[in-house]
């Protein structure tokens, strides 16, 4: 009777060892590095995160910039942060529906701190990569009245005008752009001349 219960004790004893080494496996196991799939979640997790962020961070800027729509405020930080949030997801999330949007809100915020040649830049950046949507002919406009109004270049605001009509032929804008292009350059006493002879 001792013999057997000692044999029990013994199997007993291996069984828990056992289950003791299975756990500390297991345990060790939760600690490796994750698969291919955890990964992928964890990757798809952290930038639907870091989207929400960026998307509530731009919200927010906007907020502040429309409570302060007299500009009363001379404070650029909003702006500049804006401006950075904005390119930051049109950059890391290039394939989203709002980076477009995104883009052409820095477009116009650089324009508003002066840095024209970064709003043009973002202009061009929005119809490059995104030619079908209805902002790209609205950013070929205003990179050209960037270019002139701003940078005094009429060359390049030309090119802009005539990409928009070359490429958006149908667009409302194109009939304004050939417009347009036809008065760059022209003072505003032979501007009001020309207005006068078509009325």
């Amino acid at each position: 009777m001792i013999k057997s219960l000692t044999d029990r004790l013994s199997r007993t004893s291996t069984t828990l060892a056992c289950l003791g080494l299975a756990c500390l496996v297991l345990s060790l196991g939760a600690c490796q590095p994750k698969g291919p799939n955890d990964t992928a979640e964890a990757t798809r997790n952290d930038s639907l995160a870091l989207r929400t962020i960026l998307r509530s961070g731009i919200d927010s800027l906007e907020k502040v910039l429309s409570a302060d729509s007299l500009g009363i405020s001379t404070q650029t930080a909003p702006l500049d942060s804006l401006a950075a949030t904005c390119l930051r997801f049109a950059s890391v999330f290039p394939r989203d529906p709002y980076a477009p949007v995104a883009l052409w809100k820095a477009a116009q915020v650089l324009r508003s701190l002066g840095d024209f040649e970064g709003a043009v830049q973002c202009g061009k950046a929005l119809v490059d990569a995104y030619p079908a949507h209805p902002l790209a002919p609205i950013a070929l406009y205003f990179n050209a009245v960037v270019l002139n109004e701003d940078g005094g270049v009429q060359e390049a605001a030309a090119f802009y005008l005539e990409r928009l009509t070359n490429e958006y032929p149908g667009d409302s804008l194109a009939k304004d752009a050939a417009l347009y292009r036809q008065t760059l350059g022209m003072k505003q006493e032979d501007w009001n001349k020309r207005l006068k002879e078509q009325n």
